[in-house]
């Protein structure tokens, strides 16, 4: 079995993947949560490349990549979660006693979004500065420059497909003991990466695939952003005694924020 096919191929959409991760950052509005959207997928995309592709690239140089994508993947994937969480929070119509309770929770996420902004910005330019965009795009370039030309061996791409596959299906099993995040990412990775291959294998993502990753999705978003609410009630405590010195005021906010996890619980159900 020869790889040089299946690297020149898995090059070419590596580079393409740097590319538009590239693009979407360049132009990316951190309060757009479509912006955000785009850029986590092509992040998300490039992250399935470095996987699947790993053995076209020096073993340490992916362990180094996928460990600072990893970290401005995370700060897309709260970005995305905020942004979502407030837009949902706009379409409500609380009760009259429960609205100041309501616009406080949304000042504190939106607050919390725009800090979290800063925080998205410098995982990026560490990206950068880590030189990773210059390696993968010089190295994929040297794949293509030798071997664009070499057919695939389908026998080698079918191997890495089942190595690949081994990894990610795990998490579509729910005593796996995996957090629902890893769940999600690697759901979404084997999806992609089937994607990636059709062209190769003729690979078509599973229905059930998909199903189940909307449905984890969905229940991931829900459990980060009751957490986040109940964290922010209890920080709002905290910070209504440092700023008044006592929580007298704290029972009218309370009474509303709790109406919000309460809204929350039952409308945002799979």
């Amino acid at each position: 079995m020869r790889k040089e096919g299946y690297c020149a191929y898995g090059a070419q959409r590596t580079g393409e993947a740097v590319q538009a991760l590239q693009e979407s950052m360049s132009a990316l509005a951190v309060t757009d949560r479509e912006a955000v959207e785009r850029a986590l997928s092509a992040a998300h995309r490039l992250q399935t490349c470095l996987t699947l592709f790993r053995v076209c690239y020096p073993k340490t140089r992916i362990a180094f990549w996928k460990r600072r994508l990893r970290r401005l993947l995370r700060a897309l994937n709260k970005q995305r979660d905020l942004l979502r969480t407030i837009e949902w929070i706009r379409t409500l119509t609380p009760p009259h006693e429960c609205r100041a309770g309501v616009r406080r929770a949304l000042l504190r996420l939106t607050q919390q979004a725009e800090a979290h902004a800063d925080s998205l910005q410098q995982f990026w330019h560490e990206w950068l500065r880590s030189c990773a965009p210059n390696e993968i795009l010089g190295l994929s370039q040297r794949w293509r420059e030798s071997f664009d030309d070499e057919p695939w061996d389908r026998d080698f791409a079918q191997q890495q497909w089942t190595l690949f596959a081994r990894e990610q299906v795990s998490a579509l099993h729910d005593d796996t003991g995996q957090s629902l995040a890893v769940r999600c990412g690697r759901l979404r990775t084997l999806i992609e990466g089937c994607a990636l291959l059709q062209p190769l294998l003729d690979c078509q993502p599973d229905s059930v695939w998909r199903e189940r990753y909307a449905m984890l999705e969905h229940l991931r978003w829900k459990e980060e952003t009751q957490q986040t609410l109940e964290r922010l009630l209890m920080h709002e405590a905290i910070l209504m005694l440092w700023l008044v010195g006592n929580r007298r005021g704290l029972s009218r906010i309370r009474k509303g924020w709790e109406w919000l996890i309460q809204a929350f619980d039952e409308v945002n159900r799979p």
